[in-house]
């Protein structure tokens, strides 16, 4: 279980203020059965409420333990009618010790300051409170068996949307080996000394992202960014070079791992198609409330934006890590392409 499951399971706080909203909604009709006599309405109805307090204190520590079992014994999962008996089973002791325990705290609770004797009638009155109590317990292993299912629903899609992560991620870093590799065997005929080049300016890169954690600092994947832009400068006839702009804040944040090599080729790859003398690539870095900006421009003429392979995949993963928090848009204007980039910006102890 993820440090976030467990801060999505219900506190002390809220436990506590569960009872008290119950023990509210019961006292109008504790009040109206009970026999107050000459005692003032404001004060009998004081000592109710004391009295199903104390009632509901034993109920209010035992809950977090009778969830606990929900965990352990969740209905869904496994037989349901083993996992009913066994709940029936801890119920048949537990009911009647939380009543009579209950029921003797309330009472003298609610008699304070003077300590009365229990009354000739207490056996049947916790008899009474047991019978009260069978839908009170099935609504605390009701409640447990939901969180229990929310909790194991939040998980599965945790890991569910990790795999999807893992495998988009896969299927980028094959992309850009596979192309990588193309593009120096095709050089290698050419420029036997530039291919060499290339092979070890590759080697070189893979072996930085082979150690790259999933997430990383957006400097590095700048960093790494521009040894791709290296390596395609050796693989391509016509250099293009690369323009950096970025905020101090900008540097903060956290980005998928190989976030921006398929933009980068993308734009590569129009830009050496565009005829624009001395074509260069930008890359800017806006954050603004809690927002990351990354908008590469290229010349591209009058091609249309490109939706590759790693481009698409580069769109899904990050669909997969934030929803819709997160987007990606492409539009063509004068002649030039820009793609925008928007992701909201984790802390680093977040983002790890």
């Amino acid at each position: 279980m993820t440090a976030a499951s467990k801060d999505n399971r219900p506190g002390w706080q809220q436990i506590a203020a569960g009872w008290l909203l119950l023990a509210l909604v019961t006292l109008p009709a504790v009040q109206l059965t009970s026999d107050a006599g000459t005692t003032p309405f404001w004060s009998s109805l004081g000592r109710n409420f004391v009295f199903l307090l104390g009632i509901q204190l034993p109920w209010v520590l035992a809950t977090p333990g009778l969830w606990r079992l929900c965990r352990r014994w969740p209905l869904g999962m496994d037989s349901d009618t083993r996992v009913i008996g066994q709940l029936l089973l801890v119920g048949l002791p537990l009911i009647p010790t939380l009543s009579l325990a209950g029921w003797v705290l309330g009472h003298g609770l609610s008699h304070l300051p003077a300590a009365l004797p229990l009354p000739a009638h207490w056996p049947r009155a916790v008899l009474a409170t047991s019978l009260f109590a069978l839908p009170t317990y099935f609504a605390v292993i009701g409640i447990g068996q939901t969180l229990a299912y929310i909790q194991r629903y939040r998980r599965r899609g945790e890991l569910l949307a990790q795999a999807r992560e893992q495998a988009l991620a896969s299927r980028l870093n094959h992309h850009f080996l596979f192309n990588a590799l193309n593009a120096i065997g095709s050089l290698g005929y050419r420029d036997a000394a530039r291919a060499d080049a290339a092979l070890a300016q590759l080697g070189e890169l893979l072996r930085t992202l082979l150690d790259n954690a999933a997430i990383v600092p957006l400097r590095e994947e700048v960093s790494n960014a521009m040894a791709f832009v290296e390596l395609q400068q050796l693989l391509q006839d016509r250099p293009i070079a690369l323009q950096l702009q970025a905020d101090p804040d900008a540097w903060q944040a956290m980005v998928p791992s190989l976030l921006l090599q398929p933009f980068i080729e993308n734009a590569l790859r129009f830009a050496q198609a565009s005829t624009v003398p001395d074509a260069a690539i930008t890359l800017s870095m806006t954050a603004d409330d809690g927002i990351l900006q990354i908008v590469i421009g290229n010349p591209c003429g009058s091609a249309p934006p490109g939706r590759g392979i790693g481009v698409d995949a580069s769109r899904q993963r990050l669909h997969a890590l934030h929803g819709s928090r997160a987007s990606v848009d492409v539009n063509r204007a004068a002649g030039h392409c820009h793609t925008r980039i928007r992701l909201p910006m984790p802390a680093r102890r977040e983002a790890a």
